[in-house]
């Protein structure tokens, strides 16, 4: 059985998304009769390889929908610097504009070219400028790949290249969307798949309209046999254009947080989160819907029923995240608290900061640190308007494997989780949580007076008040360390095994409800 799962893109400082698909990759894994594979479907400036191997992903389960069209496998850079420089000719001026990137002009001219590497000294993409305007960017991997070719500032055509250097297809855009797509007679999917309506043609081109089009005609081709299962994790911009290929096909659909916009409820009026509108309102083409709690199963379930029309599709839940066996650390530091999460504004860390100084002049000597990537500034300003330079670190992204578990206490001002793997991880490693009393995660990962400390949300100052006193009462707690042995016991239920039978009985069209 093939499954695909469909995501729009993956990044570096990757998101809950991504690191569910890692996650979900490890679990499939160990299901032999599953073949998974990954389909991105953004067009991603950097090679998306840099990105698989940070998660695990092997290059041959990575289909990024653009090297689909050119019949390319998703492959790390070998191009070297050398080679690039070398392919502009004699003469060049050489200088290093940073450390992955440097500058090769042409004397006598306005021409630029900047060299941009990656970890390793492998050429990403090299652009070109003409008086300091970007006018072209060429994409590399062991050869050249694809060309974006600008206008005015603007991004007007890509070209994408078979790996023997014939054109594939040609894109052309308007205010940077899909406006139309040229499929050449060299590109693998250019030849009909079964009874697919065929595109028009122009010279013998194929010539798709817009967006949706062009996803229709990829997938079109990708989902060829019936037994194939698709997964979509972001169903913005992808859904519409895999519907009308299903075919008979199962299709679930993962929520991966809060399904109602919390911003747009009008006196009581249910209003769906417009990442999961599209499949809330076509259940006759939804297998299912995965969660990752009870509760928003529930809650779901009960608003699908209350929206009115025919039975909705399954609400399924299974756990996003998994861990290890669950394992304490020899020791801990008693006075070390910690968070993990993008550096966002929706995460709340500047919260935190303020409620771990605050509960400093109660714990003397308490020190936090921030796990994560994304826009420190923020963060950096409120360290300093709480005087906290000297026991709040931002410690940025790493493997926390092993790491956690020498902290005393996960800290968590987030105020909407679908289910937190964060959280996950650190009662894996025997954290106690303290956090929001808000749906979905704390409240299914964190029992308070069991293994943490769920404070109501206030406004103002009190949100970070009712945080620094749940700190500080937990780390003066005679039962801190039982604490840690009921996070261990309740990261039990979330073991590999655990989940990887969950995903056995939906597959298998027996879902464990």
């Amino acid at each position: 059985m093939r499954v695909f799962n469909i995501n729009k893109a993956m990044g570096y400082a990757s998101s809950g998304v991504e690191y569910a698909q890692k996650y979900r990759r490890g679990i499939l894994d160990g299901i032999p009769w599953v073949d998974d594979r990954y389909v991105f479907t953004d067009y991603m400036p950097t090679n998306p390889a840099a990105f698989a191997e940070r998660l695990g992903f092997r290059p041959a389960q990575v289909l990024w929908i653009y090297d689909l069209v050119a019949g390319r496998e998703t492959r790390p850079s070998t191009m070297t610097r050398e080679a690039v420089i070398e392919s502009l000719g004699p003469g060049v001026e050489v200088t290093q504009a940073g450390a992955d990137v440097t500058d090769a002009a042409l004397p006598g001219t306005a021409v630029r070219h900047r060299i941009r590497t990656l970890d390793g000294g492998a050429v990403d993409r090299v652009e070109t400028l003409v008086r300091d305007q970007v006018v072209r960017i060429e994409h590399y991997d062991a050869t050249l790949g694809n060309v974006e070719h600008f206008h005015d500032g603007r991004l007007a055509r890509r070209v994408f290249f078979t790996e023997d250097g014939r054109v594939a297809a040609e894109q052309f855009y308007r205010d940077r969307e899909i406006a139309r797509t040229v499929i050449t007679p060299a590109s693998p999917l250019y030849a009909d798949a079964g009874a697919h309506r065929r595109p028009s043609s122009y010279r013998g081109d194929r010539v798709l309209e817009g967006r949706s089009q062009f996803f229709r005609f990829v997938f079109g081709r990708l989902l060829d046999r019936p037994s194939d299962v698709v997964i979509v994790d972001r169903a913005l911009d992808v859904i519409d254009g895999v519907y009308p290929v299903l075919g008979g096909r199962r299709l679930y659909s993962v929520v991966h947080a809060e399904h109602v916009d919390l911003a747009r409820l009008d006196d009581g009026v249910l209003l769906w989160n417009n990442h999961y509108e599209n499949v809330f309102t076509r259940p006759e083409l939804v297998t299912g819907l995965i969660v990752s709690t009870e509760r928003q199963k529930a809650v779901l379930e009960r608003q699908l029923a209350e929206s009115g029309g025919d039975a909705g599709p399954a609400v399924v839940r299974i756990p996003v995240g998994t861990v290890a066996e669950p394992a304490a650390a020899p020791g801990y530091d008693r006075l070390a608290v910690v968070t993990a999460s993008r550096l966002a504004d929706e995460k709340h860390v500047d919260v935190l900061i303020k409620a771990v100084a605050a509960a400093r002049r109660t714990v003397p000597g308490l020190r936090f640190d921030i796990y994560g990537e994304g826009d420190r500034q923020p963060l950096l300003t409120a360290i300093r308007d709480a005087h906290a330079e000297g026991f709040v670190r931002l410690m940025g992204h790493q493997d926390l494997r092993g790491v956690l578990g020498g902290y005393a206490l996960y800290v968590s001002a987030s105020t909407s989780e679908g289910f937190g793997l964060s959280l996950l991880e650190a009662i894996g490693e025997g954290l106690p949580i303290v956090g929001f009393d808000v749906d979905y995660g704390n409240r299914e990962l964190v029992e308070p007076g069991v293994n943490g400390t769920l404070v109501p949300r206030a406004s103002g100052g009190r949100d970070v008040d009712a945080l620094a006193g749940a700190i500080a009462e937990l780390l003066g707690s005679a039962s801190l360390d039982d604490m840690r042995r009921q996070s261990l016991r309740k990261a039990e239920a979330y073991t590999v095994p655990r989940v990887r039978e969950l995903w056995e009985g939906l597959l298998r069209e027996e879902p464990a409800c």
